[in-house]
């Protein structure tokens, strides 16, 4: 019975010594920052609800199991820029996956995310003021009678310009820093 143990421990301890894959666990507590760059573009003009993309856990790592993880997640919400509606943007966390392939659902929020402008506004604001100008110079003679409307058609024109908001693109390689909302329990594999 002695050499049945002592034959299933040398067994057991040479096929762990050749690359045996065990299950390790990590866990990540609620409130640990995870800094990502975006593998994909998105822009606020073109985005839409349910839109895919990932990017990758970069340095520093809150722990050494996230070295080359990414995440996927989807756009939560999306409002495109318009006359005196501002932009907005926000992204939904689903997935930590490890290098090793093992995943773990997460709930996170995003803190912090490097956005460009799509346009500048200066040109538009420079054409609405000119076109008010135009427009109210026309008005101000046929209607009024008077040289006053040119005047006022350019500070209308210019007004409506200025509120003209702009849509921006959170660029591929962009830098985001998320926080865990929930903390998790990373179960890899390891050799």
């Amino acid at each position: 019975m002695k050499t049945l143990h002592i034959a299933a421990a040398t067994l057991a301890l040479g096929v762990f010594a050749t690359g045996m894959v065990v299950a390790q666990s990590v866990t990540l507590p609620q409130g640990t920052t995870i800094n990502a760059t975006m593998d994909n573009a998105i822009n606020t003009a073109t985005a839409y609800e349910g839109q895919k993309f990932t990017m990758h856990v970069t340095q520093p790592y809150p722990s050494s199991a996230l070295r080359g993880a990414y995440i996927t997640g989807h756009v939560l919400s999306v409002t495109h820029a318009r006359q005196g509606v501002k932009p907005e943007l926000q992204l939904a966390l689903d997935r930590l996956v490890l290098h090793d392939g093992s995943t773990v659902d997460i709930s996170a929020q995003v803190t912090s995310m490097q956005q460009n402008k799509s346009e500048n506004n200066t040109g538009h604001t420079a054409l609405t003021a000119v076109g008010g100008m135009i427009l109210g110079n026309m008005i101000g003679k046929t209607i009024f009678h008077t040289n006053i409307g040119g005047i006022a058609g350019l500070a209308g024109g210019a007004l409506v310009g200025a509120n003209a908001k702009v849509n921006f693109t959170v660029p591929a390689g962009a830098a985001i820093q998320a926080q865990l909302i929930h903390g998790v329990v990373i179960r890899r594999q390891a050799k």
